[in-house]
């Protein structure tokens, strides 16, 4: 058998090389399994009582020899659940340590970055729901017809998880982009349209104190994210005015 196989689970080579020589040879003293596995005599008793620890190795004392033993490869299952728990361990430890980290250096009050390309615009739309903890409703203003058509199957994917998150949002289409297909109503988002003469190759996105600023065209795909309070509360807004004069969708 391929020792590389226990390997895959979390075994060292060497672990993988004994544990397998002792399935074969059942209880044995280090000579024989040194011969089976070509593992050096100044490794072989600190790898036996790594695996010993694993649970996967007994000893026995016959006289004055120890002799080593595999135990049945159902406790493998063993290596899975310790490298659970030391997950676990870890898992606990940065969060005790975060909060602490935080405090080091306060997180500024105003953030502006450039997110570029069609993925750093899909990596912006996915704060909206993975970085909106208090799911703050998500507004959409000026969505035009090419992203629409572009990020047609993202938003399909999309428009499913912000309604399993329950998080609300409301869009306000450019005219050519919400008579492109036939628009369907949904549970979470409200829809509304802009008069036939409204149009820019940019478009909008809130939720929370973040904005992004999105350019999308052929020849450019950029976000500007900005996170600010105040600012966000001004596109808020602008949003609110041009949602009161816009055509009701559904």
């Amino acid at each position: 058998m391929d020792s590389n196989l226990l390997e895959k689970i979390g075994l060292t080579k060497s672990e993988s090389k004994i544990y397998i020589a002792l399935l074969s040879l059942g209880l044995s003293s280090v000579g024989p399994i040194i011969n089976n596995t070509n593992v050096a005599r100044s490794k072989i008793y600190d790898v036996l009582n790594r695996l010993r620890k694993k649970g996967l190795v007994s000893t026995v004392i016959e006289g004055k020899t120890k002799k080593f033993d595999a135990v049945s490869p159902n406790q493998l299952n063993r290596v899975i659940n310790l490298q659970k728990q030391e997950i676990q361990a870890r898992q606990n430890e940065l969060n005790n340590i975060i909060p602490m980290l935080n405090k080091i250096k306060p997180m500024p009050e105003t953030k502006a970055e450039i997110l570029s390309g069609a993925r750093g615009i899909k990596a912006f739309f996915d704060m909206t729901l993975y970085e909106n903890p208090n799911k703050n409703e998500v507004l959409f203003l000026g969505y035009p017809k090419d992203t629409s058509i572009y990020f047609n199957a993202y938003f399909r994917d999309y428009n499913k998880k912000i309604q399993q998150m329950d998080i609300k949002g409301r869009v306000i289409y450019y005219y050519e982009a919400w008579f492109l297909k036939k628009r369907k109503k949904r549970k979470n988002v409200k829809q509304k349209y802009m008069h036939k003469d409204a149009s820019t190759p940019a478009f909008i996105v809130v939720f929370g104190d973040t904005v992004g600023n999105i350019v999308f065209t052929k020849e450019q795909k950029l976000c500007f994210l900005i996170k600010n309070k105040d600012v966000a509360k001004s596109y808020k807004n602008y949003f609110e005015m041009v949602w009161k004069h816009s055509i009701k969708g559904m």
